[in-house]
């Protein structure tokens, strides 16, 4: 179960590349070892993530680490409610 979360924010992460047009969403689904729906879900939050980003007023990499921040405090949950 655990390697699935983190293969799941793997996938966010690369998908907000390309989001951002890096990299494209077939090499982000490579990347992220993610079967069709999985790979599906994270790309839908890594579009939440990069809009709101997008949006954003300021230095967008501290807008981008602390939505993804979020993201990440929501799949570590179930490692006794932290990573560390």
């Amino acid at each position: 179960m655990a390697k699935e979360k983190v293969k799941h924010l793997s996938a966010v992460f690369v998908s907000v590349f390309a989001h951002a047009g890096h990299i494209t969403k077939k090499e982000a689904k490579e990347m992220s070892g993610l079967d069709d729906a999985a790979f599906d879900k994270a790309y839908k939050k890594a579009g939440k993530i990069a809009d709101k980003v997008m949006k954003a007023e300021g230095n967008k990499m501290d807008k981008f680490l602390q939505h993804f921040g979020d993201e990440i405090d929501q799949f570590t949950k179930s490692f006794a409610g932290k990573l560390f």
